[in-house]
């Protein structure tokens, strides 16, 4: 029973992670996918940081004024974009 909670819990923070990265590609910032999500940008920050941690990859390249995908972002961006169209 415990770990079927801590199971859906992981896939949930999974889910807010992929969410994350999507808004913050297509919105071209932290703050802008921030609020389309009611966090502060800083939770989008580390829920990006997390996935990237995850996955082993740099999806995305940040800077104080800028917010570019990496080649291997542009493709996990069009995955992504199907994964949470399925959920």
């Amino acid at each position: 029973m415990i770990f079927y909670f801590w199971y859906r819990i992981a896939a949930m923070d999974q889910l807010k992670q992929i969410e994350a990265f999507v808004n913050s590609a297509t919105r071209g910032s932290l703050s802008a996918a921030a609020r389309v999500e009611g966090v502060t940008p800083a939770v989008i920050g580390r829920r990006l940081d997390a996935l990237e941690a995850r996955l082993g990859v740099k999806l995305l390249l940040r800077t104080t004024r800028r917010l570019s995908l990496t080649e291997l972002g542009q493709a996990y961006f069009r995955d992504a974009g199907e994964i949470l169209q399925r959920v």
